[in-house]
């Protein structure tokens, strides 16, 4: 019986900068994806079944601004008028290869998965216009779950990205006080600064190299995953604060619940390969979590894509 083999890539977050990064800084990572030929490829946004959890419960979830969660629900709103299928329905017709491509559009939006929405826009020649600008909108904001992932599934033929985050770790701090996080979080990054400072400036040198393939693969080495660890655990668990301590908690919670969601996308691919594209500093967290005893499945090492 053949392991599934399954990468961890780790990457420096596309598009916070306000300035896009150069489409030749991302050649070399997508074609080394596209060589490694993996069956499925995992993404650090929200699945569709948390967004609509989290639209319904609002609390700490109220105008929250990661995981893809607005972009996911404008382009939901978008096709409402379209079509009246519940999520589960909207899921089952988006992977539907019967179905034509504008109907799996419309189904995947509704769904909230609106980067899956968007590999099969190319044959979907009479998208309503209010859908497509909603989908334009979600590849103008130059995340790596596009111009990778989606770049990458797109030449590789695939239909469908895997959504893995998870932000249910915790009651999101509704009974910290806003000025004792904000000097917590002030501390940290004053005590981070230097570290990130020099990381940033890698990032610099690498978009003058117009190339990004070395610096994330040196990211992924155990030594730099290390690096991260202590960035972004070790401050908070040297601090030794009540909070501090929480707040490690969550994070690493959080990371227990994208690995139960990775492995789940694993489940559904036994004896191929799948890959995950997340933010490097969850790369240390998912490996410990998925390393031990999963049985038939393999933690392989981002030199892969350089192997084919």
């Amino acid at each position: 019986m053949i392991n599934t083999r399954l990468v961890v890539f780790g990457v420096t977050h596309l598009g916070r900068r306000g300035v896009p990064e150069p489409d030749e800084a991302l050649v070399g990572v997508v074609d080394r994806i596209v060589q490694w030929r993996p069956d499925a490829i995992a993404v650090e946004v929200l699945p569709g079944d948390l967004v609509d959890s989290y639209l319904r419960l609002r609390g700490p979830y109220a105008g929250m601004r990661v995981g893809g969660l607005s972009e996911a629900a404008t382009c939901a709103e978008a096709a409402g008028p379209y079509h009246d299928w519940d999520l589960w329905q909207a899921r089952a017709i988006g992977a539907d290869r019967g179905r034509s491509a504008t109907e799996r559009v419309l189904a995947w939006c509704a769904a909230y998965e609106p980067y899956t929405a968007l590999l099969l826009t190319r044959t979907a020649s009479d998208l309503p216009a209010q859908v497509r600008a909603a989908l334009d909108a979600v590849v103008a904001k130059g995340s790596e779950v596009w111009r990778i992932a989606g770049v990458a599934a797109g030449h590789l033929g695939l239909d469908r990205l895997y959504p893995f985050d998870d932000h249910s770790e915790g009651p999101g701090g509704q009974d910290v006080s806003d000025t004792d996080h904000s000097d917590l979080m002030t501390s940290l990054a004053e005590r981070a600064q230097p570290r990130v400072a020099r990381i940033e400036a890698e990032l610099d040198e690498a978009l003058d190299n117009g190339d990004l393939w070395p610096l994330w693969r040196r990211l992924n080495t155990p030594e730099r995953v290390a690096a991260s660890e202590e960035l972004e655990s070790g401050l908070f668990f040297g601090s030794g604060t009540p909070l501090a301590r929480r707040l490690l908690g969550e994070w690493r919670a959080r990371n227990l619940l994208m690995a139960g969601r990775l492995r789940a996308v694993t489940a559904l691919h036994p004896g191929r390969r799948v890959l995950a594209i997340v933010g490097q500093a969850h790369k240390g967290p998912l490996e410990a979590a998925l390393r031990p005893g999963q049985s038939d499945v393999d933690l392989a090492d981002v030199a892969e894509l350089d192997a084919g």
